[in-house]
């Protein structure tokens, strides 16, 4: 049986597992971007990724190739699956000649069984190691890109983040990642990998902190420079760069008050928080329509073609090379992608509540989350649908 709750952030374990993929990963950087190079947090956080996926693709205790196909097949998203299973199969047969990856497969391999509970063949390992290369690898593809659109050389941990922003395949498959994920939690079940009520709740608030902290990042850095030049940017322009986003960060804020409120206020006698009155009571009052006008905007055609015009004017260029070297490429490229956080943050909180009413104990509290659903169900179709007018198509190379 697989070892119950593997974490790899665990003291013992972790020290078995930091570091291990790094300057693998410094090679496979490389590879793909030669003129650039990436910082050690950058690398870092890429580590810490792929030892998510690895929990993921160990969870359902594979033996064979198939098992693992099977559980990528289940759990990444489309078309990444099949590309990702292409280049694993690749290095199965390139083994034949030669050992084909950059990341240290003969080190992964005796580790696996530790965290399986039992022994694999090698060429399963090697497998596994390739998909976890192939994916490192488009991680770094979609960085170095980006770094190169906003004429930089090095790659960060934040440039990592902002291009997987952008990537609506390499979100999902993050975020499906985040459920059923034991090693990020003590507690989580692990016969099944799936987090608890409480986890979630745990996850939620990290989650919505980080949220706020790139709303911050949008209002007080971006927002804040088209504000400074009345004179270059009507009213209507910052209107239409940044639609209802204050509306957007007002509610995160309530949200996150009631949700740390409800935890603080757990009786004893309780399963655990019970968090959804504080949807219900929201959602009631219409407080998410503002994501529904933001989607609006910021997937409509109108914002990309007045953004465009905007930033083609030699005017609006200089302010913003005057504000700080870099920052009009960082208008350029990293705004219209931060932009697209809220839209992808309020899809997840349509999951959550599933996920929530799934795991509650608590026949109120499942009540409410009903409630919540239900009361959101019109913003939800209709945050899909603009969605799917826009859905970004993925290329390859």
């Amino acid at each position: 049986m697989q070892q119950p709750g593997y974490d790899f952030s665990s003291e013992e374990n972790s020290s078995k597992w930091r570091g291990l993929f790094v300057q693998a990963l410094r090679k496979v950087q490389l590879q793909v971007h030669p003129n650039l190079s990436a910082n050690e947090d950058a690398l870092q956080h890429i580590e810490e990724l792929i030892l998510q996926l690895l929990n993921m693709l160990c969870v359902s205790q594979p033996r064979t190739v198939p098992d693992v196909e099977e559980r990528i097949q289940k759990t990444f998203p489309y078309p990444i699956d099949k590309w990702a299973m292409a280049d694993a199969q690749s290095a199965i047969e390139k083994r034949k000649r030669r050992n084909p990856l950059l990341l240290p497969v003969d080190k992964i391999h005796p580790l696996l069984k530790e965290v399986l509970g039992y022994k694999i063949d090698y060429h399963v390992s090697l497998y596994i190691v390739a998909v976890l290369e192939y994916i490192s690898a488009d991680i770094l593809k979609l960085a170095g890109n980006y770094v190169g659109n906003i004429r930089h050389f090095e790659i960060s941990q934040q440039d990592i983040k902002v291009s997987m922003c952008a990537d609506k395949v390499l979100m999902d498959m993050f975020d499906q990642e985040e459920v059923g994920l034991v090693s990020q939690c003590a507690e989580g079940d692990s016969t099944t990998g799936e987090l608890t009520y409480d986890d979630l709740v745990r996850l939620e608030m990290a989650e919505e902190r980080q949220y706020l902290r790139e709303l911050d990042l949008i209002i007080k850095v971006f927002h804040r420079a088209f504000l400074s030049s009345s004179k270059l940017f009507t009213p209507q322009d910052v209107e239409l760069v940044f639609s209802n986003i204050l509306e957007v960060h007002e509610l995160t804020v309530k949200l996150l008050g009631l949700i740390e409120d409800a935890v603080e206020m757990t009786e004893d006698g309780s399963p655990h928080p019970l968090v959804g009155s504080c949807f219900e009571d929201l959602a009631e009052e219409q407080a998410f329509d503002p994501y529904e006008t933001l989607s609006q905007d910021i997937l409509s055609k109108e914002f990309h073609d007045h953004f465009s015009s905007l930033m083609s004017r030699p005017t609006v260029a200089l302010h913003f090379q005057s504000i700080a070297e870099g920052f009009k490429e960082a208008v350029q490229y990293v705004l219209p992608q931060l932009m697209m956080i809220p839209v992808y943050h309020c899809m997840h909180y349509f999951e959550l509540l599933q996920q929530l009413q799934e795991r509650s104990k608590d026949h109120d509290d499942r009540e409410h989350l009903k409630q919540a659903q239900t009361a959101l169900l019109n913003l939800q179709s209709s945050i899909e649908r603009i969605y799917s007018k826009h859905q970004p198509r993925r290329k390859q190379g």
